[in-house]
């Protein structure tokens, strides 16, 4: 309960350093879409398709713009489930398209990937004919989802395995940090600079939400100077880094990587107060 209530303390002072959370409210959007055609186009096409109905697509910024949905996927045939793209841990392979009225996708908006946390349930799904489940479609957003935004359809786009991932799980994670110190290659450096703050950010966040865990609160909310300081940088980069363009794949999946991090945190420190 102290970190909960230390937190809820610190959320609100960080609000209050951004300005409010004006902004926020006027981004938020719930949009209902219909499934434009049920079959699921490219290679997993004779494995999935859309279970017909309405489904709530919500974007919400709480930092960053994030749109998500969840969608009821059936299983309509065998596929392979040593298929890569069900086991990878990345996003997809199901891409969501939001689309208007008449099926034509939505200009300026990128195909949502289905969430990494639903490649074991489709690698299930994929020798259980008939199966149902729902699938997580998220991703971060340049622009709040337009007035004509009514239908979607899904593609299936294979992943492949990356020769590197042969190597032990060591080199893995130096190869993890190798590609976010070349991010630039694909993306806009604004926001390597953007990532970098959030990182710092994050650390902080999660270093102050362990000393309230250990009954710290005191020596906890006095490192919410620094955080405060790191929270207006981030601020700063973060509005330059959205005048430019959209983030590369390795920026997005480092931007998840971090979200990951601090849920994880959170949720560790919420077992614990609950013992």
């Amino acid at each position: 309960m102290k970190v909960k209530v230390l937190f809820m303390v610190v959320g609100a002072l960080f609000l209050a350093s951004c300005g409010g959370n004006k902004q926020t409210k006027s981004e938020d959007k719930t949009v209902e879409l219909k499934p434009y055609e049920k079959k699921v186009k490219g290679y997993l096409a004779d494995v999935f398709e859309v279970v017909e109905g309405t489904y709530k697509m919500e974007c919400k910024r709480n930092m960053f713009l994030e749109g998500q949905i969840q969608i009821k996927i059936k299983s309509i045939g065998k596929g392979d489930p040593s298929d890569y793209g069900f086991h990878d841990g990345n996003q997809g392979p199901l891409f969501l398209t939001v689309c208007n009225k008449e099926g034509q996708p939505i200009v300026n908006f990128t195909d949502i990937p289905s969430s990494f946390e639903a490649d074991g349930l489709l690698k299930d799904m994929v020798s259980k004919e008939g199966d149902e489940n729902w699938v997580l479609f998220k991703d971060f957003l340049k622009d709040i989802l337009p007035e004509d935004a009514a239908t979607f359809f899904i593609t299936s786009k294979k992943i492949e395995e990356d020769k590197r991932s042969s190597l032990s799980s060591s080199n893995n994670e130096s190869e993890d940090s190798d590609e976010d110190d070349t991010l630039s290659d694909t993306g806009d450096k604004k926001w390597d600079k953007m990532l970098d703050d959030y990182e710092a950010y994050a650390d902080k966040y999660i270093t102050m939400m362990k000393k309230a865990n250990d009954d710290d609160s005191l020596d906890a909310l006095l490192d919410y100077p620094d955080l405060l300081e790191k929270a207006k940088k981030l601020e700063k980069s973060l509005k330059e880094a959205e005048t430019s363009k959209s983030l590369s794949s390795k920026q997005m999946k480092r931007m998840a990587k971090i979200q990951v991090k601090m849920m994880n945190a959170i949720s560790e420190m919420d077992d614990n107060s609950d013992l």
